[in-house]
């Protein structure tokens, strides 16, 4: 590059930096000038009314909330009460049911005994049936502890 370049490029260069300036200027008065005019004092307590008003507003809501967190709260207590009270209702049936099969289990061992001591041979058949009878209600029995407990979690 030649001097006469140079020289023809520095007077552009400040011509820019004076366009970039009166351009910052310029867009400052923009920015300032809705401010201009109005009283500072006045502008500072609208801002403060609204940000008061905005801190209200966000009080509010977290009293809602806390209020919507103790209502949850009461609710999964009331649940688990009643998820408790169920269990019990469950365990005491299937404590019932246990009696039962007991009881039947200690029916039909009389009942085999019985056949025994008086030698009335019956059929293979009929003690056949009689064991396929108790397995039926002890399966019949457990399903149905099974189903109420199932409930009780529902």
């Amino acid at each position: 590059m030649s001097k006469d370049e140079e020289l023809e490029l520095v007077p552009e260069t400040e011509d820019a930096k004076k366009n970039v300036m009166q351009s910052a200027k310029d867009f400052m008065n923009g920015v300032l000038h809705p401010l201009k005019g109005k009283d500072l004092g006045q502008l500072v307590e609208d801002f403060t009314s609204e940000m008061t008003l905005v801190a209200e507003g966000l009080s509010e809501d977290q009293q809602k909330l806390f209020r919507e967190t103790d209502k949850l709260s009461a609710q999964q207590t009331e649940l688990e009460q009643r998820l408790l009270d169920g269990l019990h209702d469950a365990d005491v049936e299937n404590k019932e049911l246990r009696k039962e099969v007991q009881s039947l289990t200690a029916r039909l061992d009389k009942a085999e005994k019985l056949l025994s001591e008086k030698k009335l041979k019956k059929s293979d058949g009929l003690l056949s049936i009689i064991r396929q009878a108790t397995w039926l209600v002890a399966i019949f029995s457990a399903a149905w502890v099974i189903v109420t407990i199932i409930r009780a979690f529902t």
